[in-house]
C-alpha cells in the first residue's frame, strides 16, 4: 500500500510545529490538519507541488510503501535511519568535529 509520510519529511527537516509550520509555508490550517492526521487518501498535483516545493524533495520522497515485499513499488521502502545521538555518544569533541569536516566535504 502506498502511503502518504508527512511526517517523515517533518522529523527530517527537525520541525517542532508541523501544523503551524506547513501554515507557515501557505498550507491552509484545514490542508495542514487533513495532511498530519493521514486523512487524505490521495493528492492532487497541485498540492504535490507545494509539498515538494516547502521540503525541498520529490514526489518519490512524499509516498512510503508499506505493503508486500514482492511488489515492484517495495523498492519506495525506506531503511530506518540510525540514531544520530547514539552514534554520537561517546565521541570526543575532536572526534565530532572530524566527522562534521569529512560530512562538508
Amino acid at each position: 500500500m502506498l502511503v502518504l509520510n508527512i511526517h517523515r519529511l517533518i522529523a527530517l527537516r527537525g520541525v517542532k510545529y508541523p501544523r503551524a509550520f506547513l501554515v507557515n509555508h501557505g498550507f491552509t490550517d484545514s490542508e495542514a490538519r487533513t495532511l498530519l492526521d493521514g486523512a487524505s487518501a490521495s493528492l492532487g498535483h497541485k498540492m504535490m507541488m507545494r509539498l515538494c516545493d516547502t521540503f525541498h524533495c520529490t514526489p518519490n520522497d512524499v509516498y512510503d510503501w508499506n505493503g508486500a515485499d514482492d511488489h515492484h513499488l517495495a523498492r519506495l521502502k525506506r531503511a530506518i535511519p540510525p540514531d544520530i545521538k547514539l552514534l554520537l555518544d561517546g565521541k570526543t569533541p575532536q572526534e565530532i568535529e572530524e566527522i562534521l569536516r569529512r560530512l562538508s566535504e
